[in-house]
């Protein structure tokens, strides 16, 4: 076993990105941290070719893990679908292989740190591993603003009230699952089973909007009761910083970013589809003379997106570093 990892979770369709991050750790953290690779799904034949040119980068392994989690989850569904559909109510689900990425609970490192590919790191992530001397789970985000606005913040508290003493005892303890850190382990075989049951016994009403990946993971921090650390709830952090595209006030220093003078740690593009920084890539590979001039053209007569993806010069410099 290894102390200290990184888990990504990919396939070929986020081949772009997948470079992007790996360049990003190699240049901004360690270019020997062990980075584990969970396939999305069997379309990873180009990601396949790309871990023999890296030392540290390597497959994930384990089908029994990989069959437990699928498992797991085609049971929460059949739960959730089951329950509503016999209220009369309209589900929505997303039924697709991102809770793969708890495989991580499974893995050969002791402590790791799971991160979305389509991210970007720009500083050291020791800080993140010294913070699992004294939490369970350690995360950097600002979820829990749009679970409060979208009620699911109040939803688990119905359930959950006799363990959190109110929703803002819960509202800090909401997370997002592109970045967070734990331990192998933290959530085991008997959690799940327990996961189960309480969901048949009554839990199953916390998912009234919806039922996402990123709802089970919280569900199942808050119902273990790990004890989370968030960057962003620590005023006092110099970690303490936006993370997101959507934030358009990052400065961009020597190809990092800043938020008002302090040094990002991750830049998550949230809401890009593939398919538009696939494009942008292949875009970035043409030999053409005023070649960024003519994108919004492009944009206009394709509606490739290309020109409105925040960021986009900081992503294109990482993805093709071993080229400059």
């Amino acid at each position: 076993m290894t102390h200290n990892g990184i888990y990504l979770l990919a396939n070929d369709n986020v081949y772009e990105q997948l470079l992007a991050l790996l360049n990003s750790i190699e240049a901004n953290y360690r270019n020997d941290i062990p980075v584990c690779i969970i396939p999305f799904d069997e379309n990873i034949e180009k990601i396949g070719k790309e871990i023999k040119t890296r030392k540290n980068v390597f497959l994930f392994s384990d089908l029994l893990s990989l069959q437990k989690w699928d498992n797991f989850i085609s049971k929460w569904h059949e739960l959730y679908q089951t329950h509503f559909s016999g209220l009369g109510a309209k589900t929505k689900t997303n039924l697709i292989n991102m809770h793969r990425r708890y495989c991580a609970f499974d893995g050969p490192f002791e402590r790791f740190i799971y991160i979305d590919s389509d991210t970007l790191v720009f500083q050291p992530l020791d800080i993140v591993f010294q913070k699992l001397d004294d939490y369970d789970f350690i995360v950097h985000d600002f979820q829990r603003e749009t679970s409060l606005r979208r009620k699911e913040v109040s939803h688990f508290f119905e359930n959950f009230q006799q363990v959190y003493k109110s929703e803002k005892d819960i509202y800090q303890r909401f997370h997002c699952s592109g970045f967070w850190a734990s331990k192998r382990g933290a959530i085991n075989d008997n959690d799940l089973d327990y996961f189960l049951q309480e969901l048949a016994n009554g839990d199953v009403n916390i998912f009234k909007t919806w039922l996402s990946e990123q709802l089970i993971l919280n569900y199942m921090t808050l119902k273990k009761g790990l004890k989370l650390y968030n960057f962003t709830l620590d005023e006092n952090s110099e970690y303490n910083t936006g993370v997101c595209i959507t934030s358009a006030h990052f400065e961009e220093k020597n190809h990092i970013l800043y938020d008002r003078g302090k040094k990002l740690t991750y830049l998550h593009y949230m809401g890009v589809k593939n398919e538009r920084l696939r494009r942008l890539c292949q875009w970035e590979k043409m030999n053409l003379p005023y070649k960024n001039k003519l994108v919004p053209f492009v944009d206009k007569l394709f509606k490739s997106q290309m020109g409105s993806i925040p960021y986009k010069e900081i992503f294109l410099y990482y993805r093709f570093r071993d080229n400059r």
